[in-house]
C-alpha cells in the first residue's frame, strides 16, 4: 500500500494539484466537498454477476480484462502524479466508447476500491486522491463526448435527494455530473437529504424528475413515504421519480414496493429513462 506522507501529497489534499479539473467542470465539481463525504462507506456498489450478465448480453464485445482492471486501479492510487495519465493514454480511453469503460472499467475497479478501504488495505487519503483522479477524467470524458444529444431528446430539471443516513453517495455524484453535463438543470444531490429542504425546493421550481439514491433495504420505507410526500408538495402534477443505487441492484423485489415511475442501474441508464419521459410528455402535449 502506498503511502502519501510526502509534501506533494499534502499539495494535492489543499489545492487537489494532482487532479486539476477541465474548465467544463470547475463550476459544478468540487471533490473536496464531495469526496470528503463520498469515500467513507462505499464506492459505487455493483453486483459482479449482474453487470457481467449486462455485458455478455449485449453484441458489444467486452473491451476491459481483469488485467487492464488491475492495470487502472494502480495507476489510481500511484504516487507518481504523471502515471494516471501515462495508463489513460496507453489504454486509448480517451478514444473508446464511455459507456462501456464506465460499466467494464471504472464502475469494477471503483467496486475494488471501495472494498480496499472497508478492509483497511487501502488508507483515506490514497481512496480520496485515487477517487479524484477517477472522477477527474469521468468529468473530462463527459465534456469531450457532451452533449450526448440525441435527436427530439429532451433535458429538463431534475433533483437528487438521499435517505437520511445514506452514506453511498458517490455512486449519486457520478450520476449527477453525467445529468448535468448532458445539459439537465441538475439541484439537489449528496448534499439535499429527504426532509424539508427537499419539500421547499419541489414547491417552489417546476421539477420535471426526482431520483432518489438507496443504498440497503433500511432505507425503502423512509424512501416510500418520500415519495408520497415529494408527489403531494410538487409544483410540477407530472413529477416523474426515479431510483437509483445500490439496492435498486442487490433487492429489486424491495425496491418494487417503492412504484416509483423508473429504476435505473447506472448514470447512462437514468439519463435514457428520464429523457424518455420527457420525450412521451412532450409529444403528448403537441
Amino acid at each position: 500500500m502506498a503511502s502519501f506522507k510526502g509534501s506533494a501529497s499534502m499539495q494535492g489534499i489543499r489545492g487537489w494539484s494532482d487532479a486539476l479539473l477541465p474548465a467544463e467542470c470547475t463550476d459544478s465539481f468540487d471533490p473536496k466537498f464531495i469526496l470528503a463525504r463520498a469515500v467513507r462507506s462505499e464506492v459505487i456498489d455493483r453486483l459482479a454477476a449482474e453487470r457481467a450478465e449486462k455485458i455478455t448480453g449485449s453484441d458489444q464485445p467486452v473491451l476491459f480484462d481483469a488485467t487492464e482492471r488491475a492495470t487502472f486501479l494502480e495507476a489510481m492510487l500511484s504516487e507518481d502524479r504523471k502515471a494516471f495519465d501515462t495508463t489513460v493514454d496507453e489504454m486509448a480511453l480517451r478514444s473508446k466508447p464511455f459507456t462501456q469503460i464506465l460499466r467494464e472499467l471504472i464502475t469494477p475497479v471503483l467496486d475494488d476500491l471501495g472494498q480496499m478501504w472497508r478492509d483497511d488495505r487501502a488508507s483515506f487519503m490514497e481512496v480520496t486522491l485515487a477517487t479524484c483522479r477517477v472522477q477527474t477524467f469521468v468529468c473530462e470524458k463527459l465534456a469531450a463526448t457532451a452533449k450526448r444529444d440525441r435527436k427530439d431528446e429532451v433535458h429538463g430539471n431534475i433533483a437528487f435527494a438521499r435517505p437520511e443516513g445514506e452514506s453511498h453517495t458517490l455512486g449519486l455524484t457520478v450520476v449527477t455530473e453525467c445529468f448535468r453535463i448532458d445539459g439537465w438543470t441538475v439541484m439537489g444531490g449528496v448534499d439535499l437529504e429527504i426532509g424539508d429542504g427537499l419539500w421547499s425546493l419541489l414547491a417552489d421550481n417546476d421539477i420535471d424528475v426526482l431520483g432518489f439514491t438507496v443504498g440497503s433495504a433500511m432505507h425503502v420505507p423512509p424512501v416510500a413515504e418520500a415519495i408520497k410526500q415529494a408527489k403531494e408538495v410538487s409544483r410540477n402534477r407530472d413529477l416523474v421519480i426515479g431510483i437509483g443505487g445500490y439496492c435498486a441492484i442487490a433487492d429489486p423485489e424491495a425496491i418494487k414496493t417503492l412504484n416509483a415511475d423508473f429504476v435505473a442501474i447506472d448514470a447512462l441508464d437514468a439519463i435514457d429513462t428520464a429523457a424518455s419521459f420527457l420525450g412521451k410528455r412532450k409529444k403528448a402535449q403537441e
